[in-house]
């Protein structure tokens, strides 16, 4: 597992639980 692929996992978890966390709390976004 190489750096780059250590970081574009970290990047799409991120995105993908802010979009969830934006979808389940609109309000706060």
């Amino acid at each position: 597992v190489s750096i780059a692929n250590i970081v574009g996992l970290v990047l799409s978890v991120l995105i993908a639980f802010l979009l969830g966390a934006a979808l389940m709390f609109p309000e706060r976004f």
